[in-house]
């Protein structure tokens, strides 16, 4: 997979990660939409960033980088530093 393609990972029913897909999607911006339950290695990777271990929807990771309910623009900003 490309490594500079954002992951967003999400949990289902999220209203804050439905929003965010579908501004990505409509921005035309590239990203692989995850469920936390599908990808536990990510998932865990997740928690370990969190200070209480939570698994917050939505998260995007790009590169090295974990955003917490960002904005299109935040997830951009991103991209351009990779």
């Amino acid at each position: 997979m490309d490594s500079d393609i954002p992951i967003l990972y999400y949990r289902p029913g999220c209203p804050y990660s439905t929003r965010l897909r579908a501004q990505l999607t409509l921005a035309r911006v590239p990203h692989r939409s995850v469920r936390f339950r599908d990808d536990e290695e990510g998932a865990a990777e997740v928690r370990a960033r969190h200070e209480k271990g939570y698994e917050l929807s939505p998260t995007v990771v790009v590169g090295d980088e974990h955003l917490t309910n960002p904005s299109v623009r935040q997830v951009r900003e991103a991209m351009a530093r990779r």
